[in-house]
């Protein structure tokens, strides 16, 4: 794209991207706070600047050509260095005030939240911390989309997939799945489990999250389709059913029950899944003072809670 611009207009760069990543300038102007008609005529007016359409407009959904995709691409790397900007001028003061929007994880994040968000609120009183649960698939792109300052997702077999331009990630550690069953279960004393085994067992499964499709998956390849004896929205509460009796499931090895009751975890042969806790900012935004200490907290609290979790 051969384009040349007199002032490049940042505040139009934000509306562009902002119009790619929501698909209707509709959605577009209710995320930046600004009118319909605002919107559609910087955008309109950024392409007379480019001398190229950079939307096409037609069908109910906005796309970007070509030329404005790469627009794009070039704004994100420009607001990545505005943020960064913008932290360094926040570092000049000793005051460390504002809000810090978290997106957590059903049953997971609280764990490693409150005691690393305690530690902030103690060095730093002004501060406002807003909790938010969201799913694996939801963080990114409400941190993206600036609706979050940070936000701990769960990926399953892969810790080093490519981050979404404009996000900055950090690995807090890993855990394997685990085979989970009640105590008094005909598995419970077993050193490991073969997924063929299971064909005939009431599984609590949660069919909306990542970890409900891969465990499913994982059943139809060894030959049988799961027998459902209840779904839930999380996997701790799918634990804290197991540990009443009402099935077995499949969960990463580090994840507490939904309520205080006993299981047993234990390996599935041939089953070597990972499950990695991933924390995600907006690249930039992570040289702020207030994200500075929140990222260093919740890494070293993960860690900690990581080297004190039970073997069994």
């Amino acid at each position: 794209m051969d384009v040349t611009f007199d002032v490049l207009d940042v505040r139009k760069l934000i509306m562009l991207e902002a119009v790619m990543a929501e698909g209707t300038i509709a959605a577009a102007a209710r995320r930046l706070q600004y009118t319909r008609s605002a919107v559609s005529q910087q955008i309109s007016a950024l392409e007379a600047e480019a001398g190229t359409p950079l939307v096409d407009r037609t069908g109910n959904r906005i796309t970007l050509t070509p030329a404005g995709r790469a627009l794009v691409e070039h704004a994100e790397r420009i607001l990545v260095e505005l943020r960064s900007a913008e932290a360094t001028l926040a570092g000049a003061g000793t005051r460390i005030t504002g809000l810090l929007r978290v997106g957590i994880p059903f049953r997971e994040g609280p764990h490693i939240m409150s005691r690393a968000l305690t530690e902030i609120r103690r060095r730093f009183p002004d501060m406002e911390i807003r909790l938010a649960a969201v799913s694996d698939e939801e963080g990114p792109d409400a941190v993206h989309r600036d609706q979050l300052d940070m936000a701990i997702v769960s990926r399953y077999g892969n810790a080093r997939e490519a981050a979404t331009p404009g996000l900055r990630e950090w690995t807090l550690g890993h855990d394997p799945l685990r085979l989970v069953v009640p105590p008094d279960h005909p598995l419970a004393g077993a050193a490991s489990c073969a997924m063929s085994g299971l064909a005939d067992e009431a599984w609590v499964m949660c069919p909306g999250t990542s970890l409900g499709r891969l465990v499913r998956s994982m059943c139809i390849a060894a030959g049988f389709q799961p027998r459902v004896g209840a779904t839930v929205h999380d996997v701790g509460t799918a634990i804290g059913l197991v540990g009443i009796g009402w099935g077995i499931t499949i969960a990463p090895e580090l994840t507490p029950a939904g309520s205080p009751v006993k299981v047993v975890r234990l390996p599935v042969a041939g089953v070597d899944t990972n499950r990695y806790s991933v924390l995600i900012v907006r690249d930039g935004e992570h040289l702020s003072p207030r994200m500075a200490a929140a990222i260093s907290a919740v890494r070293s609290v993960s860690a900690e809670l990581r080297s004190a979790a039970p073997s069994g």
